[in-house]
């Protein structure tokens, strides 16, 4: 089954794409590679319309909660792409809920 994530896209090809693989590469344990969550998780985001997603403590190498920070943008001339950039992560309490 493929998602239709509306044209939502993370932003490719730059630091902050290199960085959110190194980052979710670093902190989350899943034999899943990354690529292949992506359109899971850009379709979540893109439907709930939140600019975030969270990674509870059972599944990160530090048993902390990790939550992935983005920034959304259109692009101009074309208002269904929406475009998320990466910012960061920060490390939850554990318990927290975001």
């Amino acid at each position: 089954m493929t998602l239709n994530v509306e044209g939502a896209e993370f932003d490719y090809h730059t630091e902050n794409s290199e960085k959110l693989t190194k980052d979710f590469l670093n902190f989350v344990l899943i034999d899943v590679p990354f690529f292949a969550l992506q359109d899971e998780l850009l379709y979540l985001m893109n439907k709930r319309n939140i600019t975030r997603f969270r990674i509870p403590s059972y599944m990160t190498v530090d048993s902390k909660d990790h939550i992935f920070y983005f920034q959304l943008r259109t692009v101009e001339g074309n208002d269904l792409l929406r475009i998320y950039r990466y910012l960061g992560m920060d490390l939850e309490k554990k318990g927290l809920n975001s």
